[in-house]
């Protein structure tokens, strides 16, 4: 076969288009099949539950193709034209089976050519347009809605799932689009959509708790309490003995990140559970100093080429483990998104030689795995 280098542009795509109208012969011929293979009722004497799950395991295809094949196959016993055409390879499989939903008998002979105007999604929307929602479901679908929380043994990671009706769905999706759509871009560009929600959902859940939208300079972030037992902590570099009141453990990462913050309240304990006081030299940053570094910064993001005013916070450009100082010239304004998401999160740091209102960020060092 011709080296794909040296093809064309024109032959690549030429070559794509006739793969996918092989692929589309291919699969008419496996619906036939299928269909046969329903008619001798073979799924029932294999001891499956249904022909789906029958081609799921010879097939090894995955459940979703499954089912498409078997619907797609099912519904073309009455769209013999419809049927004929795919035969052919001149349409795809999926527009095969997203015309098959949403043909009548009677449209058998022009259906084809009058969605030719769509795209497969396009189809897809007139089906879900055609799809009739009986009040008895919108009741089933609201009565139903729950959304679930399930922290692992010491609750340092969480996972959500749920259920919502349809325009409670909605909402919840366009509300994380339009907040995610408004932090800033990732220093690699590479945050999937999954990704951006969750950032979406934390920062709209600072919000609630703060009772504001983040916007204004001396909007806060919500008071945390954090005990840190001195005697594992200091063992362990902060990987043990740190714990958020009435929560989660958390770890170095995550105590670099709180202790940015002048909305903390920190308690250390001795071994005997004297508390401890922090001390005239803590890294945390007084009210006074964080508004004086956002007024000298210009209440603005510092990273170059942002411009966000979300939740700005003052950080330490040389971190305090590293002997970094709680004072102005070691101090820059991040927004939250930069801020957690991309130091204390993704292990990003300041460039110390980059210009104050510009900016830069060192990726993180990858440190070889102990040999």
């Amino acid at each position: 076969m011709e080296q794909t280098a040296s093809l064309t542009t024109d032959a690549i795509e030429q070559a794509l288009a006739e793969g996918e109208a092989t692929i589309a012969r291919i699969r008419r011929s496996q619906m036939v099949l299928i269909r046969e293979i329903d008619r001798r009722q073979a799924p029932m004497a294999d001891g499956c539950r249904s022909l789906a799950e029958w081609v799921t395991g010879r097939l090894d295809v995955a459940p979703e193709t499954a089912k498409a094949l078997v619907s797609t196959a099912r519904r073309l016993e009455s769209l013999p034209t419809v049927e004929d055409t795919a035969a052919t390879g001149a349409i795809s499989f999926d527009r095969t089976a997203a015309v098959a939903r949403i043909a009548e008998p009677s449209e058998d002979a022009t259906i084809v050519d009058e969605l030719a105007v769509y795209d497969v999604a396009g189809i897809r929307r007139l089906v879900a347009n055609r799809h009739r929602v009986s009040q008895d479901q919108e009741r089933e679908a609201f009565d139903t809605r729950y959304v679930t929380a399930q922290p692992n043994l010491d609750e340092s990671s969480w996972r959500f799932h749920g259920q919502l009706p349809g325009l409670a769905g909605r909402t919840f999706v366009e509300a994380l689009d339009v907040k995610a759509d408004r932090l800033p871009g990732d220093p690699d560009g590479d945050r999937s959509r999954g990704t951006r929600w969750a950032d979406a959902l934390w920062a709209i859940s600072l919000d609630s708790l703060a009772g504001s939208d983040g916007a204004t300079i001396d909007s806060s972030t919500p008071l945390l309490t954090v005990f840190i037992d001195a005697r594992d902590a200091a063992a362990t570099n902060g990987e043990t003995g740190v714990v958020v009141e009435a929560g989660p453990r958390v770890g170095r990462d995550t105590v670099e990140a709180i202790l940015c913050d002048g909305t903390v309240e920190v308690t250390g304990r001795t071994a005997d559970g004297t508390p401890l006081s922090m001390g005239r030299r803590s890294r945390i940053i007084p009210p006074r100093l964080r508004r004086f570094i956002l007024a000298r910064d210009g209440g603005v993001c510092t990273i170059e080429g942002c411009v966000s005013r979300y939740r700005l916070q003052a950080h330490h450009i040389t971190p305090w483990s590293e002997g970094g100082t709680t004072d102005a010239d070691n101090l820059t304004t991040l927004c939250w998104f930069h801020h957690h998401v991309v130091i204390h999160g993704r292990g990003y740091t300041i460039d110390p030689d980059s210009p104050a209102q510009r900016r830069r960020f060192l990726r993180p060092l990858i440190h070889a795995p102990p040999g």
